[in-house]
């Protein structure tokens, strides 16, 4: 029986599966094909040379057939996407028995891919260092790169590193723009709330109400930008994942009731939560309250008409950052509203 792949996902950041990007696909296979696909996967990403980790595989009935889902971790996501589809062809070639079948234009072409797509001794140096210092180096769109986010981020163009010109970052002067990210039900409503609050003190704050993936990368390389809030939607989420790997102030609001997949998703901003930042949950929320174990920041359980609260019970101090101070009291005073009104 034929195998078909219902779906694919190219998850280009910090997503439901794995704390960096990759690849999640659901298959349908007359049988569970696990073990050969894993094979097949391995064999195919070793050919490419591309690097793929943490590679899960689960099989459940679904009728006469059998669904399989497949997720793993890959240094270049689109790529890991195109890998699946070749290992896919290659169990179908063998099950029909076709002498025919030849899958090196395929993989020739996704070396290729994989080629130009790799970045230059001296690039990746950069991006390693960059790394280092917790900041993203971001494509902009017009060939340049900027190194960390918003006002503070800095751009260059990579083109001269692969002719031996070297580039010098001024390191002490890149940083990121702070980052509220907001997930769960009423998202929105508290992003604004928060984007108002911080525009008290900021001069500039780039709010993203309506966070798809796009729309949240294009605030972060921002260069007027003092701060971001944005709301995540959970559904983009799920399809690509998260486009940063950290923010300074996760909240997640309301996720009891949300299907699992979508609370997951709507969760994310609790656990790439700064540990110099914190973590807002709500505490009259059972799954958002849960996420307390899992985020390494500070956390701050939140109800309304109740004080803000360290993870321990005890009433929270005042918090060393004005801006996580001033979105704590946006926040809290949204959900005062919601008993008040």
């Amino acid at each position: 029986m034929p195998i078909e792949i219902e779906s694919v996902r190219v998850l280009e950041g910090p997503n439901i599966h794995y704390p960096q990007g990759g690849v999640a696909a659901r298959l349908s296979a007359g049988d569970d094909i696990r073990d050969e696909l894993a094979r097949a996967i391995k064999t195919w990403a070793q050919s490419v040379g591309l690097i793929i980790g943490y590679l899960r595989l689960k099989a459940a009935p679904a009728g006469d057939r059998v669904a399989i889902d497949v997720s793993y971790t890959c240094n270049h996501p689109g790529l890991g996407a195109g890998l699946l589809s070749g290992a896919v062809a290659d169990l179908e070639a063998a099950e029909r028995g076709d002498e025919d079948y030849s899958h090196d234009d395929a993989l020739f072409d996704l070396r290729r891919r994989r080629m130009r797509e790799d970045p230059t001794l001296p690039l990746l140096q950069l991006r390693a260092e960059a790394q280092g210092r917790d900041l993203p180096t971001l494509a902009v769109g017009d060939g340049t790169l900027q190194i960390g986010t918003g006002a503070r981020s800095w751009r260059f163009d990579p083109s001269g590193l692969s002719l031996g010109m070297s580039v010098s970052p001024p390191w002490a002067e890149i940083g990121n723009a702070p980052l509220v990210a907001v997930g769960g039900r009423g998202a929105r409503a508290a992003a604004e709330r928060i984007a108002a609050a911080l525009g008290q003190t900021v001069a500039n704050v780039a709010a993203v109400p309506a966070g798809g993936f796009d729309a949240i990368r294009g605030s972060m390389l921002d260069q007027s930008a003092e701060a971001i809030v944005v709301a995540l939607d959970d559904q983009a989420t799920l399809q690509r994942g998260l486009p940063f790997n950290r923010c300074l102030v996760g909240v997640v609001l309301g996720l009891d009731g949300l299907p699992e997949d979508e609370a997951l998703a709507a969760g994310l901003p609790a656990l790439v939560a700064d540990v110099k930042g914190a973590a807002l949950l709500l505490s009259t929320d059972r799954r958002s309250a849960a996420l307390a174990q899992r985020t390494a920041a500070a956390v701050i359980s939140l109800a309304p008409g109740q004080p803000p609260a360290s993870a321990h019970g005890a009433p929270q101090a005042p918090a060393a950052s004005p801006l996580v101070a001033a979105t704590i009291a946006a926040v809290q005073e949204l959900l005062d509203e919601s008993v008040a009104g």
